[in-house]
């Protein structure tokens, strides 16, 4: 009775750090947003503001994704145990908080939180930072579990990830009908939808990629690598060849015309866009990482 008690009792000491841990993210805002500190100590209206709230909380969803990753285990020693877990969820917390921070950098380096979210309320912003936080959170746990508790493997797994997907998110400009600055700044919904279903389906091939067993960190990176470059071949056949099966009726005579002042796309071909960009890397994932083959060549 005594054990199960104790057990109990581990568990809520570590259920109440989680909560610290969230706590701590909450003033972390001042670091990553230190025009609005006032701002952040205030409670949170989700009535006022739609695309605070939804910027807000998927952060908070994203660090729960990453949190989970921790284990505990009391066999390596009770105190040992804490230490460890204390230790993890720090590093996993910074690391998910530090990819978010340079991810958003590189793609929306030209916004700034205060203006978009607090005084605009712009929806499409909102949309694309929520993409940003769920999608980095499920490849940093990714990472994280590929680490296997080596602090050395954990950052050059995280280093090659964050330059696969900067590289990644500079790849929706050329591949997609819309301009993501232009039309973030007017508020159009359509590219954060295009630009959700593009990043969601970029992290899962470059989670796929990472989600191998590995005995020698130099050939699985080279694996990883492989993986990436080989997706990117079989990615655009799944592209060309969904948007010719599907066509899309034609708004615009081509893409300088979607991108023109005076044309402002519907939230439909976002829509469009978003779910051949996903279901494109969906299937690529499967070529890339679900067919194996022997040491025997096959026959045909």
């Amino acid at each position: 009775m005594e054990e199960i008690f104790d057990r109990l009792v581990i568990r809520l000491l570590l259920a109440i750090f989680v909560c610290v841990v969230f706590v701590v993210y909450r003033f972390a805002h001042v670091l990553f947003y230190p025009s609005i500190k006032n701002h952040v100590f205030k409670n949170i209206d989700v009535h006022e503001n739609s695309a605070e709230t939804l910027h807000f909380f998927s952060r908070i969803v994203g660090l729960s994704i990453v949190v989970s990753s921790l284990n505990f285990h009391e066999g390596h020693g009770f105190l040992i145990s804490v230490v460890h877990f204390l230790i993890w969820g720090i590093i996993t917390a910074i690391l998910y908080l530090g990819s978010l921070y340079m991810i958003e950098s590189i793609v929306l380096y030209n916004f700034d939180y205060k203006d978009e979210v607090i005084k605009k309320q712009n929806m499409a912003f909102a949309i694309i930072s929520a993409t940003h936080s769920i999608a980095i959170s499920y490849l940093v746990r990714q990472v994280i579990t590929q680490a296997d508790n080596s602090f050395i493997i954990l950052s050059i797994l995280w280093l090659l990830a964050l330059i696969i997907m900067g590289l990644s998110s500079k790849y929706f400009n050329f591949i997609s009908k819309l301009s993501l600055s232009k039309l973030v700044v007017q508020k159009n919904l359509a590219v954060s939808f295009s630009y959700l279903g593009f990043f969601m389906g970029a992290t899962y091939l470059a989670s796929e990629s990472f989600n191998q067993e590995h005995y020698n960190i130099n050939t699985y990176l080279i694996q990883v690598v492989l993986k990436i470059l080989l997706a990117l071949i079989i990615y655009p056949i799944f592209k060309l060849g969904l948007s010719s099966i599907f066509r899309l009726k034609k708004v615009a005579s081509d893409k300088n015309e979607f991108k023109n002042n005076d044309f402002s796309p519907k939230t439909g071909i976002g829509f469009f866009e978003g779910s051949l960009f996903l279901a494109s890397a969906i299937l690529t994932s499967m070529i890339v990482n679900h067919i194996k083959f022997s040491t025997i060549y096959p026959f045909f």
